[in-house]
């Protein structure tokens, strides 16, 4: 009979498959949602349809003059990484065709790998407790969270050198032909992935050489030469194979420079030193490790060395091979690091590997401890590692648990340096519900420049986006019939000019113009709102609410919109059935000059808002107050009325968010960067009406820690914008703990 295993390796298999389980959920979490903006969005999407290139003209290379119909050459071409991420996107486009799960799938199954992966390279040599802790503890780091289902270099690496590490090790255990072939097969990903990989793989190739060829026998531990000495030859010869054929590809299609100057494109570089560089990025460090991690990656970095140099295994020196790729990585390529959070991504991996070869010698040693006093005790060293390397990551759990929800906020990028984060999925899901059904891929659509066109739109486009300022109503648009523009993005005298010339369709913040049609009064379609079931929100990811539109003209939306441009505007009947309809039956009794009805319509406002933050503003604008609506998008709902008095020209209420302390069980510090949160009002504080309510929300994306939002009026155009009658330069609309 065989014997039970103890309850430590028990737990220890428990701790791995609770790791596997929680990595792969943040990569599947959201797999068919719609792409949006951002690097976990958008730069997957540019993966994809650069991958698609490859396909649709048969090439052999990525481009991103995708959509374009014309054969992608020369500058076109993508020369400047390795295609091993396309080569996969390539084989599942032609597959299976173009489909929005696609851009994550294959991040999704190696990263649900990299746990298990990190176990079985550690086991064999640390024991099962040990290899345990290397599979917890990457997977409570915030950026291998975050970046889970990202489809890109790191992903691939990563998975790529944990397969050839593993396929070394067992391969050097036993000798057997299939572990070569694991090996080779993961050094072919990593050094197909990124440049970093060669660097990644660098020093075992290096090291392995001086152990079968240069150094005594009697330096490192035994082996069988000829296996090892085979291996080291094909890895060798495979890694040098795969980078002349990258390279040899930039050379025949004449774009070598292109590869030489991407350094030089990424932007970013402007940061002086490199102790400036990293102060600049302290937060974004932060953020992405906690602090702790950081600490054991330092104390572990030197004792992973002293502990190579003595026992000269190749094992030892996996740890300091991803350590001396990442770091390289980190500090040479700095434009890349000054401008992707998403750069230091191979540290999580190193401190991994590093937490458990600490936990272990730490176990080791206590063991060693009890056996020289005469008290040996039976698994001590297992026990204590587990115990030692799990305690780091249950303090970070909390953080890396929390981080997933910011990271697919902000499409993976964190405070942005401040700038404003907005994930266009409003606009994208109005693109493929209204337009794409009644186009042919391949097509051109008009965009005003208030719509960032950029690879989210691309994607579910299929087709290229012409710049334009207004419609081209009545001319030559049978090859882009559309055109679509962001209406908090454009000032009132454009609203009221394109509206006049065009037959304008409104879907929340989402102008849609068909430019075969004449011009007509503006119609607005009613964009509803659900927080997700259960299951849509595993599937779509709970960041975004379910939507869906109106099959109709909405007639409360229609009066408004009308009414703000100067068009004939029929008064919706019957009773209003939600609040932003309670709004506007008030705002119809103000124009109707009906006072009992706007004041009772008010009084049913005032009961659902918040009425304790209020404030007056010159130029006749009051704050009446403001509405916290919680859910998968928390938002805060700003409401104001304007007297009428002159002056009032284009304006913004500007949105702000500052960290003020840290979070209950974070150890992230409170983020200093000030982030820009707010859009303009849709209906531009140009045309706004005496006495009527103004609602505008804005998407909190917030951080860990303790966060105020604060809001005051801003110009737009040049013009003098509203300040608090009372002095104070602000006004708190909102804290999250």
């Amino acid at each position: 009979m065989t014997p039970r295993p103890p309850l430590v390796n028990r737990i220890a298999w428990t701790v791995v498959a609770a790791a596997t389980l929680w990595l792969t959920f943040t990569a599947v979490w959201g797999l068919w949602g719609l792409p949006g903006d951002g690097h976990i969005g958008a730069g997957d999407a540019g993966t994809v349809m650069a991958a698609e290139e490859m396909i649709r003209w048969k090439i052999l290379y990525p481009s991103r003059a995708w959509y374009t119909g014309v054969r992608p050459e020369g500058g076109a071409l993508m020369c400047h990484h390795p295609y091993g991420q396309y080569y996969v996107s390539a084989i599942l486009y032609w597959l299976f065709g173009h489909h929005d799960m696609l851009i994550h799938l294959p991040a999704v199954f190696m990263s649900a790998a990299i746990p298990p992966l990190l176990y079985a390279l550690l086991r064999p040599r640390w024991g099962a407790p040990v290899a345990a802790v290397a599979a917890a503890a990457y997977v409570v780091v915030p950026i291998a969270v975050g970046f889970s289902n990202y489809w890109n270099l790191e992903t691939l690496c990563i998975f790529g050198v944990l397969l050839f590490f593993w396929g070394h090790s067992r391969h050097m255990a036993t000798s057997r032909r299939r572990w070569l072939f694991v090996s080779l097969l993961g050094l072919w990903l990593v050094c197909s992935g990124d440049w970093v990989g060669n660097l990644l793989v660098a020093p075992t190739l290096g090291w392995a050489f001086l152990r079968a060829f240069v150094l005594p026998a009697r330096m490192t531990e035994r082996f069988k030469l000829a296996p090892y000495a085979t291996w080291w030859a094909a890895s060798v010869l495979l890694m040098v194979a795969t980078l002349a054929w990258f390279v040899g590809l930039f050379v025949h299609a004449d774009q070598l420079q292109q590869w030489l100057g991407a350094g030089d494109s990424r932007g970013g570089g402007k940061i002086g030193t490199m102790f400036e560089a990293l102060h600049a990025r302290q937060a974004w460090i932060d953020f992405s490790f906690t602090p702790l991690c950081i600490l054991i990656g330092k104390i572990a970095a030197p004792v992973c060395l002293v502990r190579f140099l003595f026992t000269r295994r190749d094992e030892d020196l996996y740890v300091l091979g991803i350590l001396f790729g990442a770091v390289v990585q980190y500090v040479a390529f700095k434009r890349g690091a000054d401008v992707h959070i998403y750069w230091p991504h191979y540290f999580a991996a190193y401190f991994a590997l590093a937490l458990a070869q600490l936990a272990g010698m730490i176990g080791r040693g206590v063991a060693w401890v009890l056996e020289r006093v005469g008290r040996p005790r039976a698994h001590v060293a297992a026990v204590v590692a587990l115990a030692v390397g799990l305690a780091p990551v249950a303090a970070m759990t909390p953080d890396g648990v929390a981080s997933l929800w910011v990271w697919r906020r902000t499409g993976g990028r964190y405070d942005e340096h401040g700038g404003i984060t907005m994930s266009q999925v409003d606009m994208v899901y109005v693109l493929k519900e209204v337009v794409v059904p009644v186009t042919r891929r391949g097509i051109g659509i008009d965009v005003h420049r208030s719509v960032p066109w950029y690879r989210e739109f691309q994607w579910e486009w299929q087709g290229v986006g012409n710049k334009a300022d207004a419609p081209q109503v009545g001319g030559d648009v049978a090859s882009h019939p559309f055109w679509m523009a962001r209406a908090s993005g454009m000032t009132g005298d454009e609203q009221r000019k394109i509206a006049a010339s065009s037959h304008v369709r409104v879907y929340a913040d989402t102008w849609i113009v068909d430019q075969r049609e004449g011009a007509a009064p503006l119609d607005a379609y009613r964009v509803d709102e659900r927080e997700p079931n259960p299951f849509e929100w595993l599937v779509y990811g709970g960041t975004e609410p379910m939507r869906s539109i109106s099959p109709a003209p909405d007639p409360w939306l229609t009066w408004e919109w009308r009414t703000h441009l100067g068009q004939p505007a029929v008064a919706p009947s019957g009773e209003p059935r939600t609040l932003d309809e309670t709004r506007i039956a008030h705002n119809v009794a103000i124009a109707a000059g009906d006072a009992a009805a706007a004041e009772r319509w008010r009084e049913a406002i005032d009961r659902r808002i918040d009425r304790t933050v209020t404030a007056a503003f010159t130029g006749g604008v009051r704050l009446v107050g403001v509405r916290r609506i919680d859910g998968v998008q928390p938002r805060v709902e700003c409401w104001f009325e304007w007297s009428g008095e002159p002056g009032l020209g284009e304006a913004m209420f500007d949105v702000r968010s500052t960290v003020e302390a840290r979070g209950t069980f974070s150890l992230i510090p409170p983020d200093p960067t000030d982030r820009e949160m707010a859009t303009p009002p849709r209906i531009p504080t140009k045309l706004w009406k005496p006495k009527f309510l103004y609602a505008t929300q804005v998407v909190l994306n917030h951080r860990i820690g303790r966060e105020r939002y604060f809001g005051f009026w801003k110009a737009r155009e040049g013009g003098v914008a509203p300040r608090r009658v009372d002095g104070q330069p602000n006004t708190t609309l909102v804290v999250l703990p």
